[in-house]
């Protein structure tokens, strides 16, 4: 066994703790706010990705083109 499947082991042994209603449910009230708000805007990401991208296919078509001189 390793140390991952011991500690699960031992974490199935412990007894269940019950959650009180209230708690419970402020947390799914938070979670459905969280998924109705949707994914927050990476325009960085994207213009970075997006560079590459393009560098990638520039340098792509100078090497195929080099093939060919």
């Amino acid at each position: 066994m390793t140390e991952v499947d011991e500690l699960l082991a031992r974490l199935r042994k412990l007894p269940a703790v019950a959650v009180d209603s209230e708690l419970e449910a402020g947390l799914h009230a938070r979670a459905v706010r969280r998924l109705r708000k949707g994914p927050r805007p990476a325009p960085l990401a994207s213009f970075a990705l997006a560079g590459t991208v393009v560098l990638y296919l520039g340098w792509a078509l100078g090497f195929a083109s080099a093939l060919y001189h």
